[in-house]
């Protein structure tokens, strides 16, 4: 792992990795806190690094110091959860495996998608990417050269950095994206993830110029490049209907690269309800509400798991009561109050309209 300055997560870290790990690689680029004690209690290796703005490098210096036979790379505000040593090494004994696949929360409130985070110790695998650094292009290669194989585990990694103020990291990360979409122009996720960066820092304008910008570019036609194409129709949708606008059009553009993009589907029903379209946002909302959050487990894409339940059940109540369906109304805002209990918003609406027998 790399580490900066992580004494609010990396004992937590680390904890979470005992009797699962052989070894513990920590690349240290400056800490100036007490990550390093931290490390050095829980028996980690430690290299001092300089940082040039390079993630992959520095994770490349911890992959040449590494001994196992197999790497599994983490960040400090990250934590594995529910799973044992078997978890992470069942069907690694095959000679063809190289790769396997965890399942990520990426926040507390977030649906799991599978993450490549557990490789063979192999020279032939390393990271690319000064941001978001990735050993996926090193693994494809391999996989047309060699033939190898990728699988999937049961073990759970969670993160908890992206919960609380982001601010500090959209700054840290700012220039960074600026020059990764300059290097990697057609990679859909920078762009995404420029603009997000640029609206967390109330510079909504940019933010929306850089996401069109990003969708000028030639469209993928790999399955990953598409997914992550309706992603980025996500954002520059959701920045623009900050503005007011009716952006349906592009919303459905973006379902047919992913059909089964649910954030995007939850966007139509918020446009829909906007321009006053009830019945079309209930029937997308019905959609949503049909799924289980548990048992939505994505390639790619992580979703909010509220709009599977509170924020659809909430928007339902608004189409409901704009359509004058009172009573159908209370019972919605009545549902999104029993799944989000701490929402007081939601408890207010159903007494609102007479919906205290459905809170009872």
């Amino acid at each position: 792992m790399i580490v900066k300055n992580e004494q609010p997560f990396l004992d937590g870290c680390l904890k979470s990795l005992q009797g699962l790990v052989d070894e513990i690689v920590i690349v240290d680029t400056g800490s100036t806190d007490a990550s390093v004690d931290i490390a050095r209690a829980h028996g980690a290796r430690i290299l001092r690094y300089a940082w040039h703005d390079d993630f992959a490098a520095a994770r490349n210096v911890g992959l040449e110091a590494a001994g196992s036979e197999w790497i599994l790379y983490i960040d400090a505000d990250e934590r594995l959860v529910e799973t044992t040593r078997d978890d992470l090494r069942v069907g690694l004994d095959a000679p063809d495996v190289y790769a396997a696949r965890l399942l990520f929360r990426v926040t507390s409130n977030s649906t799991l998608y599978r993450e490549f985070r557990l490789f063979r110790n192999d020279k032939r695998l390393r990271f690319k990417g000064a941001m978001h650094e990735t050993m996926l292009p090193d693994l494809s290669a391999l996989q047309r050269a060699a033939g190898v194989h990728v699988i999937d585990t049961t073990a759970k990694l969670f993160h908890l950095g992206y919960d609380g103020d982001m601010l500090a990291k959209y700054r840290r990360n700012l220039p960074l994206l600026r020059a990764s979409v300059e290097r990697h122009p057609d990679r859909s996720y920078y762009w995404q993830d420029l603009a997000n960066t640029l609206a967390g820092l109330d510079q909504l304008d940019e933010a929306i110029a850089v996401s069109s910008q990003g969708l000028g570019r030639r469209e993928p036609t790999d399955r990953p490049g598409r997914i992550m194409r309706s992603m980025l129709i996500h954002t520059h949708a959701r920045l623009r209907m900050q503005r007011g606008e009716d952006m349906r059009e592009l919303i459905a553009a973006g379902l047919t690269f992913h059909p089964e993009n649910w954030s995007l589907l939850f966007l139509r029903a918020r446009a829909s309800v906007n321009a006053g379209a009830f019945g079309a946002a209930i029937d997308d909302l019905r959609l949503l509400l049909a799924q289980d959050a548990d048992a939505v487990v994505d390639d790619i894409l992580a979703h909010d798991r509220r709009i599977f339940g509170a924020y659809a059940h909430d928007l339902m109540g608004v189409a409901l009561l704009r359509l004058g369906n009172r009573a159908e109304a209370a019972a919605a805002f009545a549902r999104a109050a029993a799944a989000a209990p701490g929402v007081q918003e939601y408890r207010v609406k159903a007494m609102a309209l007479g919906g205290a027998a459905a809170l009872a």
